[in-house]
């Protein structure tokens, strides 16, 4: 576990902090499709979660408000952990080429060091290509 002094929410800003590259980093984002199921998505921090590619695979799907958000996963925007969501979970890819990533920690002055792997493995996640 990484505590910073103070609150990390973007990518920028924890390249700043460990100086490694935004794509060491990953977000743990949020979406429902078809206005019921909600996925965890998991992509690096130089890449964006492509919505193109996640509605050919899942169909109607959309972003999750910040509310729903705290409300499914119990987790600000920003905090979510990539592991411990009892939800479906899909991985970028290039996420799981990394020998480690740094990830949300449950708050957002808190981060979590990881191997992609075990993220994998403890989500149950599908490896898709899923950024753009």
């Amino acid at each position: 576990m990484i505590e910073p002094k103070g609150e990390v929410k973007h990518v920028r800003q924890v390249v700043e902090l460990l100086g490694i590259q935004p794509d060491q980093i990953i977000k743990s984002l949020l979406f429902i499709v078809n206005e019921k199921e909600p996925v965890l998505v998991i992509v690096d921090g130089s890449s964006k979660a492509s919505l193109e590619k996640l509605s050919r695979i899942f169909g109607n799907i959309r972003m999750a408000k910040p509310k729903e958000v705290e409300q499914i996963t119990g987790y600000k925007v920003g905090g979510i952990p990539p592991v411990g969501i009892p939800v479906r979970t899909v991985i970028d890819k290039k996420v799981v080429e990394k020998a480690f990533v740094i990830g949300g920690g449950g708050r957002v002055d808190r981060l979590s060091k990881l191997d992609p792997k075990k993220i994998v493995e403890f989500q149950k996640a599908e490896v898709l290509d899923i950024s753009e």
